[in-house]
């Protein structure tokens, strides 16, 4: 069984930091995941946000209600 040193683990490291790091990064394609939840105050400008562009596509016409569960939406 081979034996490591504390040096030459932290010396490996170092030197396969940078590729590592190019290859995380370049693989993390599209939206970067929220890590942290939202504060109170966020979510509630949020949720007021969403419920204002509702009602505007509701009067607009861009959303039809089919029946009790089923719905058509226009998107732009």
């Amino acid at each position: 069984m081979r034996e490591w040193r504390v040096q030459d683990i932290e010396k490996r490291i170092q030197e396969k930091m940078p590729a590592t790091n190019r290859i995380i990064i370049s693989a993390r394609c599209g939206r970067v995941v929220r890590r942290r939840p939202r504060d109170k105050g966020e979510q509630e400008i949020l949720d007021l946000l969403c419920r204002q562009q509702w009602e505007d596509d509701l009067a607009k016409g861009k959303v039809k209600i089919i029946n009790k569960r089923e719905w058509y939406c226009e998107f732009d």
